[in-house]
């Protein structure tokens, strides 16, 4: 389920759902430890957080970066302050693209002219027309991708002083223009106007309450009188304003933190909530002191044949390496996996200027071969020979850490990661795959005690039908420093017997494949282990693949 799908099951329940403000991760995961079901990213929260007024002095950008560091640090849903949509309509539609790819449950608009003032400020609260504000629910309802995705609107006619006729003929236009659900505010100190519009209203939507100033009625009694949802915009905020500053003061006026410290949380506590201590306990399963080194050499050769569809994408100077995914090169996503591993040593085997590459921590070793493996023995050849886990993976797949995880926990001279998912998607089944076959062959049971075995390499190749296939070779191995001795020994004597000459399935072995090479040191008794990883990646061969990829990475947030 997704967020968005989550906060619409709850919204209108058997409950209030309680919404708590936050401007940052760490508030996001204080308000789900405390038990709140959404977390709201306040406007108010983040203008004061950056040190500006709450006046649309902030951009879109900044609020949404703010609201994804929620996102991804907790598990409750988003509903996100988006002021008055950041402009006119054309601005609502390119903020709901945004946020829903981003993975946030709901957006609230205001009925405000842009640029606004924070609601509790006297003097000018300027409502925009009806007719204007109907056009930006209508442009967000239309935009967003999933039916799940909540667009709040927000009545400010209470606060303008417009009075609770208009109030009622706003919420009703906006509740026909398709308002997910009507925020109702108030600035009085009493909840009267709420509690009478809340009767008026007599829940023919869902209705949303920030009872910052009127906090008289708790989130039971508000609900009874048809609230579905409860905000506390920003009371973390102004504790954590008096939290702090009074240790700041003392502090000071002591010049010692011996009067503070009873009222200060262990830092313990604070390695807790950035997750320090679950990561300590998970070490295990990542790269530490001690541990095998580890490199990666990336082979962006052979790249001819892309498909035209990709083709236009990508300039006539610059490798599949360099597509962009979601903003960010597909290499640079390579790369950074890796580096979450401790892999830092990584080179791109391509026939391009490094400086056109956007990741500073990568080499290039310059190469214009026109097969894999060519441009695979280039690299290997340019690194030289190593003590630790050489891992060449190909330029066109994404990946998450626990695929590379699993080969490098392989404790063997040459692995290679396979995959069987090709047998249940009719779609992979009909591109040109590396399959492989294995003795003895994967047992057909859905239930596996064991995610990662281990099964020797019999064949592997294209030119054989998928049925026969036991696992689809995923574009990624490794050797260890005996394999990279193997490999190349065995590299060299082929490129001296075959050079310009039929190769497995190949007319020469300049144009080999690194699938080719593999088989032929089967054929001469070299065993070749298939460590089975079960998902975790995903290939880029054509615009279909590259819509997918994108798709996936965009609302993962990442």
């Amino acid at each position: 389920m997704t967020k968005s799908t989550i906060l619409r099951a709850v919204l209108p329940g058997p409950d209030p759902v309680l919404v708590i403000g936050a401007h940052d991760g760490l508030g996001a995961k204080l308000a789900e430890e405390a038990g709140f079901g959404g977390v709201w990213a306040s406007g108010l929260e983040i203008s004061t957080s950056a040190g500006v007024p709450d006046a649309n002095i902030l951009t879109m950008t900044e609020f949404l970066d703010a609201a994804i560091e929620m996102n991804q640090a907790t598990r409750l849903p988003i509903v996100c302050d988006c002021d008055t949509g950041f402009g006119n309509s054309n601005n609502v539609i390119h903020m709901v693209q945004r946020y829903e790819a981003a993975g946030i449950a709901a957006i609230c608009i205001e009925d405000k002219l842009f640029p606004k003032v924070n609601s509790f400020i006297s003097g000018r609260q300027e409502l925009a027309p009806i007719a204007e504000f109907v056009g930006k629910i209508m442009a967000a309802k239309q935009t967003q991708e999933t039916e799940d995705f909540v667009v709040i609107a927000r009545v400010e006619a209470l606060i303008a002083g417009w009075g609770e006729d208009e109030a009622i003929r706003r919420a009703e236009a906006y509740h026909r223009a398709g308002a997910d659900a009507i925020l109702i505010h108030s600035k009085q100190d009493t909840p009267d106007e709420i509690v009478r519009f809340l009767k008026r209203w007599d829940r023919r939507s869902p209705v949303v309450l920030v009872p910052t100033t009127y906090p008289q009625l708790t989130a039971r009694q508000l609900y009874e009188y048809g609230a579905s949802m409860i905000i506390y915009a920003n009371h973390g905020l102004r504790a954590a304003i008096r939290a702090v500053s009074e240790v700041f003061h003392q502090i000071n006026h002591t010049g010692s933190t011996a009067t503070v410290e009873e009222r200060l949380v262990p830092l313990r506590r604070v390695f807790e909530l950035q997750g320090m201590i679950h990561m300590k306990e998970q070490e295990k399963k990542f790269l530490r002191a001690g541990a095998r080194p580890v490199r990666a050499v990336i082979p962006a050769g052979g790249d001819l044949s892309l498909p035209e569809d990709l083709r236009q994408l990508v300039n006539a100077d610059r490798p599949r390496a360099l597509l962009d995914i979601y903003g960010k090169p597909l290499i640079q996503r390579q790369v950074e996996t890796f580096a979450k591993l401790g892999i830092q040593d990584v080179t791109l085997v391509a026939d391009i200027d490094s400086r056109k590459l956007l990741v500073d921590t990568l080499r290039v070793h310059g190469f214009n071969g026109s097969g894999l493996l060519d441009t695979v023995l280039s690299g290997l050849t340019a690194v030289g020979p190593y003590d630790g886990i050489t891992v060449i993976c190909y330029s066109d797949i994404l990946f998450d850490e626990r695929v590379v995880r699993t080969l490098v926990d392989f404790d063997g001279p040459i692995g290679i990661l396979v995959d069987r998912s090709f047998k249940t998607d009719d779609r992979y089944r009909k591109k040109a795959l590396d399959l492989v076959v294995t003795d003895p062959p994967p047992s057909n049971s859905t239930r596996r005690l064991r995610a990662n075995q281990h099964y020797q390499v019999k064949t592997i190749g294209k030119n054989f039908d998928w049925r026969e296939g036991h696992f689809e070779f995923i574009g990624m191995m490794g050797l260890n420093a005996e394999g990279y001795r193997v490999f190349m020994e065995k590299a060299r004597c082929a490129e001296a017997q075959y050079r310009d000459q039929p190769f497995c399935e190949a007319r020469r072995f300049q144009e080999a494949s690194l699938t080719d090479f593999l088989q032929k040191l089967v054929d001469d008794g070299v065993p070749v282990t298939a460590i089975e990883q079960d998902k975790g990646w995903m290939e880029v061969h054509d615009f279909e693949d590259y819509r997918l990829a994108t798709e996936q990475i965009s609302r993962s947030g990442n």
